[in-house]
């Protein structure tokens, strides 16, 4: 019943979310304001080319911040790790995935740095802080509430993590949360994919 094991591996996806969903929504429409975006989109390549080589930074310096986090669990807060580090490395880095394809669908829908950032806000950062289990427990939720967490990718990403962390499991307890995590990436990769191609027409 340490809070500390119960917040620190909810931070580490609250860490994701802002180096993954707002920072990218924030640089893509940066570049959509400065019209650079739009030289590449009538370059050559193709809308998923281009966006799989703005989100790489993002991912590596997400992936160095998953493993800082890491590092200052165990040292500085004394949190128990008793599970696989590289399988919490693969999670983290798709749940980055995750974070980053919804930041792109953000800057691709929004006309302005304002917009974005206060895009990247509502839908990413206050549900996966109040909506995720990190602060509240889900069952403490009202019952209308509780279906809306399905929408919040920290809410299976905290479970992963804390089920790695604190219990020890493995893919055979966590299995279902990382399908639901993947299935979220193909849907919002697709989105952002699509809302590139139609800025082509």
């Amino acid at each position: 019943l340490e809070s500390v094991n119960l917040f620190v591996p909810g931070l580490i996806a609250l860490v994701l979310t802002l180096v993954t969903t707002l920072m990218t929504a924030i640089s893509l429409s940066r570049e959509k304001e400065r019209g650079t975006l739009e030289i590449l989109l009538v370059s050559p390549l193709r809308p998923w080319q281009i966006i799989v080589g703005k989100v790489m930074p993002y991912l590596l310096l997400a992936f160095a911040n998953v493993i800082t986090a890491l590092v200052a669990a165990w040292l500085v807060f004394h949190v128990p790790f008793r599970g696989s580090v590289v399988l919490l490395l693969a999670s983290s880095v798709l749940f980055a995935m995750v974070g980053l394809a919804l930041g792109v669908l953000i800057a691709a829908l929004t006309s302005s740095q304002r917009a974005a950032m206060l895009g990247a806000i509502v839908v990413t950062m206050l549900p996966n802080t109040l909506l995720s289990g990190l602060i509240f427990p889900i069952s403490s939720l009202p019952g209308w509430l509780r279906p809306v967490t399905y929408f919040a990718p920290a809410r299976w990403f905290i479970v992963i993590a804390r089920g790695i962390m604190l219990k020890g499991v493995g893919m055979s307890y966590l299995w279902e949360e990382h399908v639901v995590l993947v299935v979220m990436l193909l849907l919002l990769f697709t989105a952002a994919v699509k809302s590139f191609k139609a800025r082509l027409a």
